[in-house]
């Protein structure tokens, strides 16, 4: 269903006569997600180990200024921060209900970038870094994170590093990207399993950091533009 949402918007901005003056490209991506998620002085941290997961990535991205060697882009999408627990072998808590955890944490991302690259031939190879606001989103993330009682409306802020490279047909471009989202601040802050305990809790903290690699297809409308005037020209 998400896919198509993206799929449906994009359609609807391309038809759009005006849109191609303020944006000079639009396309969308796909790909997964791997997580490094960190957890410190928590109930779960002392009873489990955590593994990395995969999830999955999905975006619409936008060109604003498309110049030979750099540009300024912006990436609008969804993707799941996962992770898996198994027992640890010495568990603190020996009344543990909950043997492993397939956490999924959903976030909506924005992501506006610089993009620095070199043009060869057909090839495009470049590096990009964005600054980064992320909302948690409860109705993207799974079951399991329910159990944790995670506040809603939290915001995440980090920033985007990445590389890839685009292969240019005319004015489509097909692009494989990586990128590293590093989160500033915590997903939680503090442990809700210990509300109404002796326990201090301020010091529970959960924090996560994803790598995405993903593919994606561009139109680019300044391209297409270019052969209106040359035929016009001719």
């Amino acid at each position: 269903m998400k896919p198509k949402i993206i799929l449906i918007s994009l359609l609807l901005l391309s038809c759009s006569n005006s849109y191609s003056q303020i944006v000079k490209s639009i396309g969308i991506k796909s790909g997964i997600t791997l997580s490094n998620q960190s957890w410190e002085d928590t109930h779960l941290s002392n009873d489990h180990v955590f593994n990395a997961s995969t999830g999955f990535y999905e975006a619409i991205t936008f060109d604003f200024i498309d110049k030979e060697y750099w540009q300024i882009s912006a990436d609008l999408g969804i993707y799941q921060s996962a992770s898996k627990s198994e027992m640890s072998p010495f568990p603190s808590y020996t009344f543990e209900n909950n043997p492993t955890f397939d956490f999924r944490f959903g976030f909506i991302t924005l992501s506006p970038a610089i993009k620095l690259k070199i043009p060869i031939k057909s090839f495009t190879p470049y590096i990009l870094f964005a600054p980064r606001l992320d909302y948690y989103y409860s109705k993207i993330s799974n079951m399991d994170v329910t159990y944790l009682n995670f506040e809603v409306n939290k915001l995440i802020y980090g920033f985007t590093i990445g590389e890839g490279v685009a292969y240019n047909i005319k004015n489509i471009s097909i692009f494989a990207e990586y990128q590293f989202l590093y989160s500033f601040n915590n997903l939680m802050d503090k442990s809700f399993f210990y509300q109404n305990s002796y326990r201090d809790s301020s010091n529970d903290r959960v924090k996560t950091n994803t790598h995405v690699i993903s593919l994606g297809i561009k139109y680019h409308f300044k391209k297409a533009e270019k052969q209106s005037d040359n035929q016009v020209i001719k």
